[in-house]
């Protein structure tokens, strides 16, 4: 898998649009939160007696929440590079290339998504460093790795929008359609879906086991008291549930990709 993934490295290393893409996705990561803190202190200033409405989500131990949920809004940039970096491989035919140099069909799934694991590890690492960051600047605010397992979360939610979007890769194998559906399925359909069937159909909590909520759900928003998911189950429950998704793109995107023609 070594060898696999250095071959993997090779082909993305010289690859202008990857580098853009994850340089964009980093000052994003900083620039939203940015926005979120600036929002909230200026706010608090203005208004001290909103901060009994808002709370302190930029200080310890609030942060991990904070900093991972506004971080949350700009997963479609790392699934937008990785649906770009699979639907090159089918255009440009060098999936064929590896199938001829050796690699089996499995190899070929396996090392996109450990890739996509490391690559969800260190924006994981980087946001980690982000809420450090805020906390610390925070007036008032000390350090506590309290509340720290929403890092953990953040992983898991990283790593199941990038492995969604390169399910959607391979089942369509153009950059415009998987990106279309990413898109419009994420932003728009699921949630009308997740909306239909916890108030209009009554049936919550299962609106939160769709695809991207359920990832979503262990996230909530962390500004004030109010509970925006009242009726959501246990979180061990929706990390489980995501593992489960998880490990359904890795098994359906396989069994595509080896039982269709090359």
């Amino acid at each position: 898998m070594l060898h696999l993934l250095k071959i993997e490295w090779l082909k993305v290393k010289n690859y202008k649009a990857f580098w853009i893409f994850i340089i964009l996705y980093l000052f994003a990561i900083l620039g939203i939160n940015y926005i979120g803190y600036y929002i909230n202190e200026v706010t608090v200033e203005s208004m001290p007696a909103s901060q009994v409405l808002l709370g302190t989500p930029y200080a310890f131990p609030k942060v991990w929440q904070t900093v991972g949920f506004m971080s949350s809004w700009l997963l479609y940039f790392p699934g937008i590079l990785f649906i770009m970096l699979l639907t090159n491989e089918f255009n440009f035919k060098t999936h064929r290339q590896n199938i001829i140099d050796g690699w089996t069909r499995k190899d070929f799934v396996t090392v996109k998504f450990v890739f996509a694991f490391l690559f969800s590890a260190a924006a994981t690492i980087f946001i980690f460093l982000v809420a450090v960051l805020f906390g610390m600047i925070t007036t008032g605010s000390h350090f506590s790795f309290a509340g720290i397992e929403n890092i953990g979360y953040v992983f898991i939610q990283t790593v199941a929008y990038i492995t969604f979007a390169m399910f959607l890769a391979i089942i369509f194998r153009r950059s415009g359609a998987a990106i279309a559906v990413f898109f419009l399925y994420g932003l728009i359909f699921e949630w009308l879906i997740t909306l239909l069937i916890n108030i209009k159909f009554e049936l919550a909590p299962v609106g939160y086991f769709l695809p991207l909520q359920v990832t979503d759900v262990m996230l909530p928003i962390p500004f004030g008291n109010k509970v925006i998911y009242k009726d959501a189950p246990d979180v061990w429950i929706m990390v489980l549930a995501s593992l489960v998704y998880i490990a359904g793109y890795y098994f359906f995107a396989l069994k595509k990709f080896t039982t269709e023609d090359l």
